[in-house]
């Protein structure tokens, strides 16, 4: 069964937009006032709120605590040592695989990149689009057609390279009227059923056959 997609058109965008603040009215508000309040990095008491609410609101699962990988404590601190204040005020594309690359000692390295597209975005909605799985099946459902450029599925996760796609698929689709955050709630609509129908298929392959009836 082939999924049915929304043409990328300005109502389309509009549509999605209007669906996802509905059912999300009540956290984008939280996160809105969050952010807002402390629109610094530097204190860790800060930077800890805006974490911890960050990965539950939108679950991007990073650990409270835990001996094998980064927790949010690391997370914080790490945001805290990069400084990274100046470089959202200069709206660098890089900052993000800074805050997503994290070492700690005696823990696997991780990479949080939903997560850090996502922390920069709530900074600033106008220099940074989000990245979810959602948004990098859509877009690669699109490059699959050859509606965008061709481009290798591991260039998603270096973010200068994605805001450079979100960009041409900005400019394809003649939507620059719209902000990067109506953009990502398009994009997250639309991979959202092209998720669902892996589900679906996904199903359908494990589902037990049925023996046929004996015959006498």
């Amino acid at each position: 069964m082939t999924v049915e997609l929304q043409k990328p058109t300005a109502d389309a965008v509009r549509i999605a937009g209007e669906g996802f603040d509905e059912e999300s009215k009540v956290i984008e508000k939280a996160l809105t006032e969050l952010f807002g309040q402390y629109p610094y990095n530097s204190e860790e008491s800060h930077v800890l709120l805006k974490v911890v609410a960050l990965n539950d609101l939108y679950s991007t699962q990073i650990p409270l605590y835990s001996k094998r990988i980064p927790s949010i404590l690391d997370i914080v601190q790490h945001i805290v040592e990069l400084k990274i204040d100046s470089d959202l005020d200069k709206c660098l594309p890089g900052l993000v695989n800074q805050i997503a690359s994290i070492t700690v000692e005696e823990k696997e390295h991780r990479y949080n990149y939903s997560f850090a597209t996502k922390y920069c975005s709530w900074h600033r909605a106008d220099a940074y689009p989000i990245f979810d799985s959602r948004v990098g099946e859509y877009l690669w459902h699109l490059r699959n057609l050859g509606a965008l450029s061709q481009f290798k599925r591991e260039v998603l996760w270096d973010y200068p390279v994605f805001k450079k796609i979100v960009v041409e698929f900005q400019e394809t689709y003649h939507l620059g009227e719209f902000k990067f955050k109506d953009i990502d709630k398009f994009l997250w609509s639309e991979g959202g059923k092209l998720f669902a129908q892996k589900e679906k298929q996904a199903e359908s392959t494990t589902e037990p056959q049925q023996s046929l009836p004996e015959s006498n």
